[in-house]
């Protein structure tokens, strides 16, 4: 069994390879950039790894799934109501999820509903089906995720970043036997501050992982030695690099990892960044993975088999023995 730590854009694009796994893999998926729009419950992270194992995620775009069409948000236009993007396939998924939690049913369930409509083998677990908000102090006050990334173009100066509700929050059902139980767990190469510390905010995740007798291993979200491919791509670079910063954090790979000192085994560095990171890496006494984490389509399967070796063949019980 395969668990995976997951934000958005990083962690769809690193499930890709894994999506052949089928049952074996089990994602869970923060829900801290989730929001409420027009009164539809939108859930960006969960939506993303979703399309990225049916095979649908458009990554050009970095949301949402491919061959979309937005004609409900652009005649949103009229009344001024089209800051955030949302496509008309999109939207049908969002409508669904959103009459269903009126009803009454838990988000992990109506997770699963969706993950059979698109005939997805894997499981997809929201880290909690209680709220969990990510917000930003800025220089403009408090605000929510989506408004200050979206809407605010991630511009005002951030101040402090906050997980409004987190710490009353209860895993998912199936979330602490997922990181329990899995031969290897695989933190995605996902914003450190807004994607993977909102899963680790809930109560019992972070113990579970540290307390753990397999491997956990991260794969580094930053490449220092290759530009940007995409407009997606070079967006989600700024806006983690201003989390970073924010929080006192240079925005490097060697840093990321000692974010995670206690709970990782191992980590996968970008073969770009062995020049300028190895030495940094090897001063944490942390055992590293060389491999092209900017895999195209063709080869992901070949960099997350790697990964899986890599956490399988990890030593074990020197996770707290960092320097």
């Amino acid at each position: 069994m395969i668990t995976v730590l997951c934000g958005g854009f990083g962690a769809a694009r690193f499930v890709d390879g894994l999506g052949a796994r089928g049952s074996e893999l089990q994602c869970i998926v923060n829900v801290g950039d989730d929001f409420d729009y027009l009164g539809l419950r939108v859930c960006p992270d969960l939506d993303s790894v979703l399309y990225a194992l049916a095979g649908s995620f458009d990554e050009r775009r970095g949301w949402g799934p491919l061959d979309d069409s937005f004609a409900c948000n652009e005649a949103l236009g009229r009344y001024g109501d089209d800051w955030f993007h949302l496509g008309d396939r999109d939207l049908a998924l969002t409508l669904v999820r959103t009459a269903r939690l009126g009803a009454g049913e838990a988000l992990s369930a109506v997770t699963r509903r969706l993950v059979e409509a698109w005939n997805v083998a894997a499981t997809v677990l929201p880290v909690s089906d209680d709220p969990v908000r990510t917000n930003v102090r800025t220089s403009q006050g408090w605000m929510g995720f989506q408004e200050f990334v979206v809407r605010e173009g991630a511009q005002p100066l951030v101040a402090e970043v906050g997980f409004d509700g987190a710490e009353h929050a209860r895993p998912a059902p199936g979330v602490l036997v997922a990181v329990e139980t899995a031969d290897v767990v695989v933190v995605a190469p996902s914003n450190p501050i807004t994607s993977i510390a909102p899963i680790l905010a809930v109560p019992g995740l972070r113990q579970a992982i540290a307390e753990r007798d397999r491997p956990t291993v991260a794969v580094s979200p930053i490449v220092l030695g290759a530009d940007p491919a995409t407009e997606a791509e070079r967006a989600r670079a700024t806006r983690r690099a201003v989390f970073m910063s924010a929080l006192g954090l240079a925005h490097r790979p060697s840093v990321v990892a000692a974010t995670y000192r206690g709970l990782i085994d191992g980590f996968v560095l970008d073969e770009r960044d062995l020049e300028t990171e190895g030495s940094a890496l090897a001063e944490l006494g942390l055992p590293v993975l060389t491999a092209d984490t900017l895999a195209p389509p063709g080869r992901r399967t070949e960099l997350a088999d790697r990964v899986l070796a890599f956490g399988a063949g990890l030593p074990l019980g020197r996770r707290h023995e960092w320097r």
